[in-house]
């Protein structure tokens, strides 16, 4: 009991001592500044590194289970797919490219110069028929030896009898029959003819000459003779267009992909493996694969830039949770812990069938860090979960999709949730969302089969996460004791065994601190301040008042004053005390440290100016240097000022509302000479110097107090002109 109690007093004393939060300063010296974990740059340098790396690790972390296969050996077991999955087998591909390849036919381009050029066909055609012409008009030669000089000449290309034929022939009809083959070669070789056609071509060329029936009979074997030896291939292999047409077909070739439905038999027991078992179970990361360091990489890389969008949100648009540590912790803990679940899902889907991967819970995570932070970081962490889902489930981008959506609309829907109903409501329309989602999921798939399944899961998944949501929110709010709007409602409501035990004890200072609740919450919503942690810190404000409610005035009904009989000092210990006793209490009663700060600061190092005035009618304090003096120090209390808005709101709100109370016959003009008297009281003693607060938040803040107090004391304002009482004639309603 004792060193429970010496811890207590050493925890009253340091929230006494600190701020708001304890934010580090960054030292100078580049090692000091961040690599320190003295420094609050360096401490959120080592947070990121850790997060990356685990989230890294998290990814890529797989597991096989021991099926006991081996190719080439029969199987022990009968496998089917754990899930749909459709993949490209490269080797039938490459082998379906190289048929395609092998059928594109040789590129052959039609060359005009086999029958048009200086040594083409109807060049020799020509040359045969003039020659043989020329050689017949010589005289002085026999025909013998015209024939054995022209079979000479063309190097017995031509037989004897078709020489002979050509030398019979008048000059007329030599010319007559050259037009005519000349024509008949222009119509043959005119079109593409290949090497491997020429001799088709050539047999063809007797049926040609046999019916037309402009030749002679006597000469359609000299036309044909003459035609079939000038035929040559018109056709010129092109080595480029061949390969580029090869190529084409190569590129055209669609891969051999292979489809494989959840369920379905992959192998039987017995069944001998093959590669391609082999295959299929290594895609469906039933087998081991061999170490990918390119996918290593890659997932770091992805792991890296999101715990970077993260950091980078936090710094630049949300510079309070930045610089709170704890919940700079709470994110790199969502982010390894809702990572590691998801991956542990996938593993399941492993192992049994693909349903675990349409359990992640993202909405959880949405909703939880929206509750915690806000809903624009909400969606942040709701992205990155998201393409973390894509990459355990092989880069299935519609789940990454519907848990995004899904996600990013359970964000919204808690944004402005203060109640835990509220969380199973926000929950079970994420749930639908969600479900529908995965409908039409299933729906363009083609899996009939499993629409209802995982339509169900879809309503399952999201109920869960709202359970999970508001089994977790508690659970982090006091390991990493931060405080939520909805744990603040929770401590705002009347039937708190603290603020019962108020009521009954000390129902003045119960009655007084509701109405410094509903003061400070509607002048912390006017300037855009935590209203629920004023409410909520002003509604405990006074908590250990509860340890001696006589000695404060607002609990003195039809009784003497105690203090009356009292030494001044001894009444300034004893009221000066129920800010130490209230942290305390707060404290047994796990109270948000955040609360309990403000508390300690709702009367900063005001004077108690009622003991101060009567001990100077007393007598005067001796002082160090020997001088007469008052030292007005000692009357003051011993706690920190105001270090932020919420606890400046809580302070004004309170000082003017026991004063106000002291006023006699209460009208408008006094109640706002009394408000501007106690706000202006406050910012001369420098009481709000160290709150991020403003002049014009004040006058705001003053503003409400003052409408605030005439509607509150309305029934009370005695309207007819009456003279505002001395200011501070009453400061028994201060302490």
């Amino acid at each position: 009991m004792i060193a429970r109690s010496k811890t207590l007093k050493s925890k009253t004393k340091e929230i006494i001592k600190s701020g708001e939060q304890k934010n580090l300063k960054s030292p100078k010296g580049f090692f000091s500044k961040y690599l320190s974990l003295k420094s609050m740059i360096g401490q959120r340098i080592y947070i990121f590194i850790f997060t990356v790396f685990a989230v890294a690790a998290i990814l890529s972390y797989s597991y096989t289970p021991d099926m006991g296969i081996e190719i080439g050996r029969p199987s022990p077991r009968t496998i089917k797919a754990n899930k749909n999955i459709q993949f490209e087998d490269v080797a039938k591909t490459e082998e379906d490219r190289d048929k395609n390849e092998a059928q594109v036919p040789e590129v052959y381009v039609y060359d005009p110069e086999v029958l048009n050029g200086g040594e083409g066909a109807l060049f020799k055609i020509k040359y045969f028929y003039l020659l043989s012409k020329i050689v017949q008009q010589k005289q002085e030669r026999s025909f013998e030896e015209k024939v054995s000089y022209l079979t000479n000449l063309f190097g017995g290309i031509y037989p004897e009898s078709v020489i002979k034929s050509a030398l019979s022939l008048g000059t007329a009809s030599n010319m007559q029959l050259m037009e005519k083959t000349l024509n008949l070669s222009k119509e043959i070789m005119g079109e593409s003819i290949k090497p491997t056609e020429v001799d088709f071509i050539k047999n063809m060329v007797s049926e040609i000459v046999q019916s037309d029936d402009d030749i002679e009979v006597t000469n359609k074997s000299l036309v044909t003779a003459v035609l079939q030896n000038n035929i040559e291939p018109t056709a010129v292999f092109d080595p480029e267009a061949t390969e580029k047409a090869k190529a084409g077909a190569r590129l055209n070739t669609p891969p051999h992909m292979i489809t494989i439905i959840e369920g379905q038999r992959i192998i039987s027991e017995g069944e001998v493996v093959d590669n391609e078992d082999i295959m299929i179970l290594r895609k469906l990361g039933l087998l081991e694969v061999e170490i990918n360091w390119v996918r290593y990489l890659y997932i770091f890389l992805i792991a890296l830039v999101m715990t970077f969008l993260v950091g980078f949100y936090l710094q630049r648009f949300a510079a309070s949770a930045y610089n709170n540590i704890r919940k700079v912790l709470i994110v790199s803990v969502f982010l390894i812990i809702f990572t590691a679940i998801i991956k542990g899902l996938t593993t399941l889907s492993t192992i049994h069938l693909n349903l675990w991967n349409y359990l992640f819970p993202i909405i959880a995570a949405s909703m939880l860090t929206t509750i915690i932070f806000d809903t624009k970081f909400g969606i942040v962490i709701t992205i990155c979960l998201s393409i973390f889902a894509g990459i355990v489930t092989n880069m299935d981008f519609s789940i990454t999709l519907a848990y995004l959506v899904s996600g990013i609309f359970s964000t919204y829907l808690v944004s402005n949730v203060s109640q835990r109903s509220g969380i199973m409501r926000s929950g079970f329309i994420s749930a639908l969302i969600l479900a529908f989602l995965f409908f039409v999921i299933s729906l363009f798939r083609g899996q009939p089969t499993t629409i209802a399944l995982y339509t169900i899961l879809g309503v399952l998944n999201g109920l869960i996460c709202a359970v999970l949501t508001i089994g977790l929110l508690p659970f982090i709010e006091s390991v990493f004791k931060i405080v939520t709007a909805m744990g603040l409602l929770e401590l705002s409501h009347t039937d708190q065994p603290k603020l019962k035990e108020m009521l009954i004890k000390a129902p003045g200072t119960y009655n007084h601190s509701l109405l410094v609740a509903h003061l400070g919450e509607n002048a912390a919503k006017a300037i855009g301040a935590d209203f629920m942690l004023v409410k909520v810190a002003a509604l405990y404000h006074d908590l250990g008042k509860l340890r001696r409610p006589e000695y404060f005035y607002e609990n003195q009904v039809n009784m003497e004053n105690i203090h009356d009989r009292l030494n001044p000092s001894m009444s300034k210990n004893i009221i000066a005390n129920h800010i130490r006793d209230g942290i305390e209490d707060a404290i047994k009663n796990r109270i948000p440290r955040r609360v309990i700060q403000i508390i300690s600061q709702h009367h900063g190092t005001s004077l108690m100016t009622y003991f101060y005035e009567k001990h100077k009618d007393r007598e005067l304090i001796r002082t160090s240097n020997g001088t007469s003096g008052l030292v007005e120090s000692h009357f003051r209390y011993q706690t920190r000022k105001p270090q932020s808005k919420e606890a400046a709101v809580l302070m004004l709100s309170d000082s003017v509302e026991a004063a106000v109370r002291s006023i006699e016959e209460i009208t408008p003009k006094k109640i706002e000479q009394m408000v501007n008297y106690i706000v202006d009281s406050k910012i001369k003693d420098g009481q709000l110097n160290e709150a991020d607060i403003t002049l014009r938040e004040i006058n705001i803040i003053r503003q409400s107090l003052i409408d605030g107090l005439i509607s509150i004391y309305h029934s009370r304002i005695v309207y007819p002109g009456s003279d505002l009482i001395a200011v501070g004639s009453s400061q028994r309603g201060l302490i």
